[in-house]
């Protein structure tokens, strides 16, 4: 697989101090925490809310949150081929059954963003091989039209 499609590798200096910030906002009553959400959209180069991380203990975990907020945006890969799109789908499988949601979130992205395909994780299905899922969202593809 090409390097430009490889699953982006966290600094542990940043998780840690992305996870700080996160811990602070988080426990700060609405609106006091504008600094450390600066700082945090400062260092992932993402605009993020507040909102987002108040009480994320109900819904996640803070390794995973922090390890989100720093993964970057995936790119659009318009040429990809045929093979990487089934080891992008075997990633993406894999990913779902394992406790590594963020891998997966990320190429799905990376799918949406590369396939004319309104919505790529219908066509991820666990008990289907890569092979057919990838003849599934290529089909569709081609049959896409996708107006910006």
């Amino acid at each position: 697989m090409r390097e430009i499609l490889n699953y982006p590798q966290i600094d542990g200096q940043k998780l840690d101090l992305v996870k700080k910030l996160i811990e602070e906002i988080a426990g700060s009553p609405a609106g006091d925490g504008s600094h450390e959400l600066s700082e945090l959209n400062r260092i992932t180069g993402k605009q993020h809310s507040a909102m987002h991380f108040y009480e994320y203990w109900g819904w996640t975990e803070l390794d995973s949150l922090a390890e989100n907020a720093l993964i970057p945006e995936p790119p659009c890969i318009r040429d990809l081929s045929r093979d990487e799109m089934k080891e992008i789908v075997l990633i993406i499988k894999d990913s779902l059954v394992s406790p590594d949601d963020n891998k997966a979130e990320y190429y799905m992205e990376l799918l949406h963003k590369s396939l004319p395909l309104s919505d790529v994780q219908r066509h991820i299905r666990l008990e289907e091989d890569e092979e057919t899922i990838v003849d599934n969202m290529l089909r569709a593809s081609s049959g896409s039209v996708i107006a910006l």
